[in-house]
């Protein structure tokens, strides 16, 4: 909460029962109820909506008035100090990659995971703290796909025999 840029006060906060009953009564999902923490060791409960009702850098939330309200996080509140350290781990694929044949199965496991490392290093860049799934579902099926089947395929064939 220590997070959001402007008045929230109006915030419905609250233990997570008390909040599982308010989302019930408003038809609102229980996986809306959120945690939250802050800087002075707060904590409780939130009812947080879903994405189409905020962009990014923004979070919507459930007020006491029974209306959404969004929120612009303050600036530097999404810096997030990762715990990866990406050129280590590009290190890593790459020494996997020359270990086995391009078109292995290994070699392009190795390469989509590069691949999902750079679309969540480019949107940590650009100051995003989510990743566009359908990237990540783009880059899987192009990559894994003919493997699933061909694999799905030979199960097929060894039942019938």
């Amino acid at each position: 909460m220590d997070y959001l840029d402007g008045d929230t006060s109006q915030v419905l906060r609250g233990y997570r029962y008390e909040l599982l009953v308010e989302c019930r009564a408003h038809n609102i999902h229980r996986k809306a109820v959120t945690p939250y923490t802050s800087l002075f060791g707060g904590y409780g409960f939130v009812i947080q909506g879903d994405r189409r009702y905020g962009d990014k850098n923004t979070v919507t939330l459930w007020t006491t008035r029974h209306t959404w309200q969004r929120f612009h996080l303050k600036a530097g509140s999404v810096r997030y100090r990762t715990l990866m350290n990406l050129p280590e781990y590009g290190h890593l694929l790459d020494a996997v990659a020359r270990d086995y044949p391009p078109g292995s199965l290994t070699a392009e496991l190795t390469a989509t995971l590069a691949q999902i490392l750079q679309l969540w290093a480019a949107a940590k860049a650009d100051g995003r703290n989510h990743l566009d799934l359908r990237q990540v579902d783009e880059v899987v099926a192009a990559r894994l796909n003919h493997f699933v089947r061909a694999w799905l395929d030979s199960g097929k064939e060894n039942a019938d025999a």
